[in-house]
């Protein structure tokens, strides 16, 4: 009974940690606080910004507009379990800071592989799912072959609270993708 007791009051006395020290509690809420404090800014940014069918996800808060383009309707996504098939995609694309400053960008066809980038062009990339505690991205059909959108993110969806040479901790993000070409990964 002593063993027993000294095993609830240590463990009702953990924090909700992995091995890494992680406060996941803490975490969520340091992200939450983020998502909160850049959801104005970035529908000022969208609204200053993006033509007037441009949307927010409301789940992530990712606001998006997809722009005119001929698009190849060929492509269906795959579904394994709860998520999808990974996929390679050839892309044009732009990334921004808010203020205009280009950090990266691929104006001839580049070849990635969808699930090495960042949670926000996942979310892009990939469709809705209608099952439960399955991955869903924003837009019912995904990115096709043709596709071109151009959407901001906040931070915590992009790289978030860390920073490099280009981008800034805590940065939202702009990027223009245009998709040449998709197909599963072998």
């Amino acid at each position: 009974l002593v063993a027993f007791l000294a095993v609830i009051t240590v463990s009702s006395c953990m924090k909700n940690e992995d091995n890494s020290g992680i406060d996941y509690e803490k975490e969520q809420q340091r992200i939450d606080s983020t998502l909160k404090a850049q959801a104005a800014p970035l529908a000022e940014y969208a609204a200053s910004n993006f033509g007037p069918t441009a949307k927010k996800d409301s789940a992530t808060g990712i606001w998006y507009e997809v722009l005119p383009s001929t698009v190849d309707s060929t492509f269906e996504y795959v579904s394994y379990g709860n998520s999808w098939v990974p996929v390679v995609a050839n892309v044009k694309y732009k990334g921004q800071l808010m203020d205009g400053k280009v950090f990266d960008e691929k104006t001839t066809a580049t070849q990635m592989a969808i699930n090495n980038v960042i949670p926000a062009w996942l979310y892009i990339f990939y469709p809705k799912n209608s099952t439960p505690n399955s991955f869903s991205g924003i837009l019912p059909d995904g990115l096709l072959k043709g596709n071109k959108i151009r959407f901001i993110a906040p931070s915590p969806y992009c790289y978030d609270n860390k920073s490099n040479e280009t981008i800034p901790a805590n940065s939202p993000l702009v990027f223009t993708i245009e998709v040449t070409e998709i197909k599963n990964q072998n």
